[in-house]
């Protein structure tokens, strides 16, 4: 996968104990995605598929290809508890707050879509 896109914007938020990252994926799909939870990061690695070289167009105000998101997380998280869901084009990673401090170097956890 190579990383040619910047990747889309994200919705933080925290509801019900725990903290929910949004971010519109389109042309996505669950096998062409990793995520990562770490207590204080986000690693989310995309590679978009959507025909676009032989379209001729008028306007083109968003692209797909392949990107990567490292996002600093605003609260500590419990990597375990984490889970991700793609639906209708919109990846969400969501992850418990953690209630203490995780140790040193907790473990990474990868989460499939």
């Amino acid at each position: 996968m190579t990383v040619e896109s910047i990747a889309p914007p994200a919705n933080v938020y925290e509801a019900h104990g725990q903290l929910s990252v949004a971010l519109p994926v389109p042309g996505a799909h669950p096998d062409n995605i990793s995520v990562v939870v770490r207590p204080g990061r986000l690693q989310v690695l995309a590679e978009c598929k959507y025909p676009q070289e032989s379209q001729s167009y008028h306007r083109r105000e968003w692209m797909v290809g392949a990107w990567r998101l490292d996002l600093a997380l605003p609260l500590q998280v419990d990597p375990a508890g984490a889970r991700a869901t793609l639906n209708f084009g919109v990846l969400v990673v969501m992850a418990p707050v953690a209630r203490s401090a995780p140790p040193g170097d907790a473990e990474a956890r990868p989460v499939v879509a």
